[in-house]
């Protein structure tokens, strides 16, 4: 049906010379909506300026009164409120407002008011439109409630839903203040390979592709550490990447096979130097963007305040895990810490004491942490990157930031020593064999990466931040794909409106 409509618009346009196809190509846009509103807050109900502005963006409603006609125009600011009377209106613009529709993107030019009910608008003496929906957009105060839809049809979600739109534009003004706070400090901002040899940087399963001009196999990039400090080692003392990852797992709340994160490399530092710095980087940012350091969020369900204040609080992941698990595991061999996690419900395929612990983390303790927290103190058998805990070489100099129940970074003191790392490099190699699958979380072995070491790598800390997941805390939004702009979707079957009205085809192609 609309398909059809849409034609009689365009052919009434047409006969008018008006088909914003053929003659809409540019808008001057005197303010934002958003600047219009601020700016003429002042004027009092009924006030009327000589003050001429131009605005274009998209209808939102129309309300149609007899010779008045108002309609709610949104840009990328916000909402402004158009009043069109037809003695107001230029003539030759007049008979357009019985082809405006809903969802249709005009530009206005008029007199700034403020109506008697109190609403800074624009009178508006000249209308032009500069391009149909032509597909019926679903405008109501929730956007699409069919969860199916508001993937596929991702443009039009991030249209309707204010939250899912807000929480990308603030992830990308976070990115933008970190990075403004590290150039400050001397950082170089680099991009590494994302088509790799050998994977490496994290624990995880890769995605796998092949290069066929050299008739070889490669992956995707799960992390860019390896390569960064790789850097370090060649004289970029402070180096980073907003890295687009990739590991071929799980799909959940949480997880998403393609994701962005902030990777940072400092020389001459180690973890409690990193630990300071995202600390620095977190919550400067979040109050450059959010206005404050506590945020007060509105999710699905509830509400939450999460206070980023420093200093955060600094927790080994064996305390956590005795307050805020209520699990007693102190002097427990791995025997009796195995016990403690069936006893759990937890099922322990990986023999590893750090591997059991983690989890028995996750199931008591990291659903109960809402402010900023790093745990510290990973078991080293399960941090093969990481440089062994100076006091007690059973564990690692490494630590996870926890917001709201979430993991949101992984740093660590780096480990420099090329010998240490082949061995931890080599126990890796030996899990996966045990276990006879490739896709065992364990990190592969990487000859070139020792022999950048064997070249000196300064003492050096690091750290990845997940974007998305710091997105998702601070929107309240309880899916990680609702911070993405963009997923992947399996491709279904519909029909443009050409295929529905061929007819279409003879207004542009004759």
């Amino acid at each position: 049906m609309w398909a059809k409509e849409i034609e009689e618009r365009i052919k009434k346009l047409r006969e008018m010379g008006r088909d914003p196809y053929l003659v809409a190509y540019r808008f001057d846009v005197s303010s934002p909506a958003s600047e219009i509103v601020s700016k003429y807050a002042y004027l009092k109900p009924g006030d009327e300026t000589s003050d001429s502005v131009s605005v274009a963006g998209r209808v939102w409603h129309i309300r149609r009164h007899g010779k008045i006609t108002f309609m709610d125009l949104y840009d990328n600011t916000g909402k402004i409120q158009i009043v069109v009377k037809t003695d107001s209106l230029r003539e030759d613009d007049r008979p357009l407002l019985e082809i405006i529709d809903k969802g249709d993107i005009i530009g206005v030019s008029g007199r700034v008011i403020k109506t008697k009910a109190g609403e800074v608008s624009v009178l508006a003496e000249r209308i032009e439109i500069l391009s149909l929906s032509w597909r019926p957009i679903p405008f109501h105060e929730f956007g699409i409630k069919d969860p199916e839809q508001r993937y596929r049809e991702r443009y039009l979600d991030i249209l309707l839903n204010s939250r899912v739109r807000n929480a990308i534009v603030n992830l990308y003004k976070l990115e933008y203040n970190m990075r403004r706070i590290l150039h400050d400090k001397g950082f170089v901002e680099v991009h590494t390979p994302k088509l790799q040899p050998i994977y490496g940087g994290a624990l995880a399963k890769p995605f796998i592709t092949r290069i066929e001009a050299l008739k070889r196999d490669a992956y995707l990039s799960i992390a860019p550490e390896t390569y960064l400090k790789r850097l370090v080692v060649a004289g970029l003392y402070r180096v980073y990447e907003i890295a687009v990852c990739f590991r071929n797992e799980d799909i959940d709340a949480t997880h998403y096979p393609e994701f962005v994160q902030l990777e940072i490399y400092q020389a001459f530092a180690d973890w409690n130097d990193i630990m300071s710095l995202v600390e620095e980087l977190v919550s400067e940012s979040v109050k450059s963007v959010y206005g404050d350091y506590k945020v007060e969020v509105k999710s699905d369900n509830d509400s939450y305040t999460i206070d980023f204040r420093r200093p955060w609080r600094r927790i080994t992941l064996e305390e956590a895990i005795e307050r805020y698990g209520g699990v007693n595991i102190a002097n427990k061999d791995e025997t009796e810490i195995m016990e403690i996690a069936r006893n759990l419900g937890i099922e322990a395929t990986d023999p590893r004491r750090g591997k059991i612990l983690e989890k028995i983390f996750e199931k008591t303790a990291q659903p109960k942490i809402n402010d900023p927290t790093f745990i510290t103190l990973f078991p080293r058998d399960i941090s093969p990157l990481a440089r062994p805990y100076r006091n007690d070489p059973k564990y690692s100099e490494r630590f996870e930031l926890y917001i709201r129940g979430l993991e949101i970074g992984n740093g660590y003191s780096e480990l420099n020593n090329p010998v240490l790392q082949y061995h931890f490099f080599k126990e890796e190699e030996e899990l996966r064999k045990k276990a006879g699958r490739v896709d065992v979380e364990s990190h592969p072995m990487d000859r070139d990466y020792v022999r950048s070491l064997e070249y000196g790598l300064p003492p050096t800390g690091g750290v990845g931040i997940g974007l998305y997941r710091l997105s998702m805390v601070l929107s309240g939004l309880s899916s990680i794909k609702d911070v993405i702009p963009f997923i992947y979707v399996v491709p279904d079957e519909f029909q443009c409106a050409v295929e529905l009205n061929p007819n279409l085809l003879d207004l542009y192609l004759k």
